[in-house]
């Protein structure tokens, strides 16, 4: 079967990331940590240091420099708005981390919460999505939080058991569209169902998404969409989509005295730094040109209209992840995938269907995760990385720690060999 990007034209996107061979210290490795944080694509960092250099001043005067950095933070937004199909720019706003987006968004709804009501989540939760609401129901300002179990065979969510917990009084739904620990997807499609069927707020977990997939807001209908700009090849910093819906319930906190729903001012308290905006427009304009064939992407030709190369683009990008799925869980050549080699414990979906996603968390019988750690980095130059990745299933499965892999569209197949017997080494020990 062909695949999804050529050896040469992944070598051309391999180009477009500075530190995909070496890291600063010049040590050649593999890096498969873009769990914790992707790799900064080039010209993002170059955008970023462009904006930040030539548009430092400060937004709302007449003068050149103050107007240039107010197109920039619109251009980010309208950028945004087409990674995820968002309506309008307006509806996009940003923040310091995803973490710091969440606990924004349960402030701003805090008035929801008041009387006998829930909020539903999950068990495959990151722990920014869900615990504002434990802090709420720990301090008395919310009654009931219920978290819907998920499968013990393989951590999938147990839909049944989400929709058993859902009712009137449900306020709030909040949910990972892909487990940043187990790789498992999220049926938004479902669940957003359900949410209208109780007219709750639905919440949608999506940093460890977009790297992987489309994202399609109006598709999933959801009130809220997060994720962070550097877990997609960007910088530190985060973004959300929000509904006109959820806008009309919110409350937020804002400076902006003047500040009204549609203006960034509104959820966003202070000034944005515009140089994340310029970082986030090249990370989205460099995924929309991974629609074009090789000789238009390695001469960086226009994308045309960036709504729908984005879409091709990143199925592009979905196709080629569940290459290095099968790769992964299967094996490649003559290296054993990890379903089949011996001392390995595997979380998550076993097979490389399209409800998973390209991050593997697992545990050695015979060796602990530390120890693993440093064999695979010492040894073999490797970033896989234990512990507890802030995930709720650590809780659910009495794990407390696991070895993580998260394998992106800049990895390669050949990358995925030397992972499969390295870890195959390990196991032997």
């Amino acid at each position: 079967m062909k695949s999804a990007f050529s050896h040469s034209y992944l070598n051309e996107i391999r180009k477009r990331f500075p530190r995909i061979e070496k890291d600063f210290n010049g040590r050649k490795r593999i890096f498969v940590d873009n769990g914790a944080g992707s790799l900064v694509l080039r010209e993002a960092a170059e955008e970023e240091m462009k904006a930040r250099l030539d548009f430092s001043a400060n937004t709302d005067a007449i003068y050149p420099e103050s107007k240039g950095n107010e197109k920039i933070i619109e251009e980010g937004r309208k950028a945004v708005a087409d990674l995820v199909n968002a309506p309008s720019h307006h509806m996009i706003y940003q923040g310091e981390s995803a973490s710091e987006l969440f606990f924004r968004i349960s402030y701003s709804l805090r008035d929801l919460f008041e009387g006998n009501v829930n909020v539903v989540s999950t068990y495959a939760e990151h722990f920014a999505n869900v615990s504002p609401y434990f802090e709420m129901k720990k301090n008395g300002f919310l009654s009931d939080l219920r978290l819907a179990k998920i499968s013990r065979e393989d951590g999938t969510l147990d839909m049944e058991d989400l929709a058993s917990l859902v009712n009137s009084k449900t306020k709030l739904i909040a949910v990972t569209a892909e487990s940043n620990l187990l790789g498992n997807k999220t049926d938004l499609r479902e669940i957003s169902k359900i949410a209208k069927e109780n007219e709750s707020l639905l919440i949608v977990d999506a940093v460890h998404f977009v790297p992987q997939a489309y994202s399609d807001v109006s598709d999933y209908c959801c009130d809220f969409y997060v994720f962070s700009s550097y877990k997609v090849f960007g910088p530190r910093g985060s973004f959300m989509y929000v509904s006109e819906n959820a806008i009309e319930k919110m409350k937020p906190y804002h400076v902006d005295r003047e500040a009204v729903p549609g203006s960034g001012s509104y959820i966003e308290p202070g000034t944005r730094d515009q140089s994340i905006f310029a970082a986030i427009t090249a990370v989205v304009n460099y995924l929309a040109s991974l629609s074009l064939d090789l000789g238009k992407f390695r001469l960086r030709e226009n994308i045309g209209n960036r709504r729908i190369s984005l879409r091709k683009g990143m199925r592009r990008v979905e196709r080629y992840q569940r290459e290095i799925n099968k790769a992964v869980l299967e094996g490649i050549e003559d290296a054993e995938g990890l379903n089949s080699i011996k001392n390995v414990n595997l979380w998550g979906i076993r097979n490389p269907t399209e409800e998973r996603g390209s991050t593997f968390s697992f545990n050695f019988k015979n060796i602990s995760d530390r120890a693993a750690e440093e064999y695979y980095w010492k040894r073999f130059g490797i970033t896989v990385v234990g512990g507890s990745h802030w995930n709720l299933a650590h809780d659910f499965f009495s794990v407390p720690s696991m070895l993580r892999a998260t394998f992106l569209h800049y990895n390669t197949l050949e990358e995925v060999k030397k992972f499969l017997e390295a870890t195959r080494w390990i196991a032997s020990r």
